[in-house]
């Protein structure tokens, strides 16, 4: 299990009782002080806190493993694996029909890791595949009845699932995080579709 972002938070916290003197955890207080320095325009050197840009970050991973940590109860007793394997039967349920690179963009999957978990779910009689009459080329994949089974027995727990991940967000603060995420997802997409790493490089070193 990867505990950097676990020791991030403790280093956080650490940093925040030696500059407050808080002899008190209140999580608002805590918070509040995370944003303050990280808004700070000249940051002390060798500082524990991460930049605005880090921190946001930093929680969407966590908000991430939340989400991990909560489906792997809602897929017990059910012969799916992952969010990665929730998110093909999606795109396939009911009776969908998709060539395998192109359930790999909608799930947002890189080709490597993706094609082990379509090789896993055809190896579990979760998907079938076919020839495609139109690209000799290519398989097309849809969901078998075991397939839909599987993802009828754990409708209920997700939506649960989903209800619980946003918290006590009202209504507006829903729509509000709603609008930020699709904006990043409209930014972040067509780097995964061009997965060119001239680019990705440039950008990332």
């Amino acid at each position: 299990m990867d505990y950097s972002i676990l020791k991030e938070i403790i280093a956080l916290a650490e940093a925040y009782q030696q500059q407050t003197n808080a002899q008190r955890w209140q999580k608002e207080q805590f918070v509040s002080w995370i944003i303050n320095e990280a808004n700070k325009t000249q940051p002390k050197p060798q500082s524990m806190i991460p930049s605005q840009d880090g921190l946001i970050s930093m929680f969407l991973g966590i908000a991430y493993k939340y989400a991990q940590f909560y489906a792997k109860r809602v897929f017990r007793n059910t012969e799916i694996y992952s969010l990665d394997d929730f998110a093909v039967l999606v795109s396939l349920f009911p009776d969908k029909e998709f060539k395998k690179i192109d359930v790999l963009r909608m799930c947002i999957q890189e080709k490597s890791s993706g094609n082990e978990v379509l090789k896993r779910l055809l190896r579990d009689g979760m998907l079938q595949e076919r020839d495609n009459p139109a690209d000799a080329r290519s398989k097309l994949l849809s969901l078998t009845d075991k397939g839909r089974t599987q993802f009828g027995l754990i409708q209920n727990g997700i939506q649960k699932m989903s209800g619980h991940i946003v918290g006590d967000l009202s209504i507006e603060e829903k729509n509000q995080l709603l609008q930020v995420l699709m904006k990043l997802h409209h930014y972040h997409h067509p780097y995964f579709e061009e997965n060119n790493e001239d680019v990705l490089k440039q950008l990332l070193n």
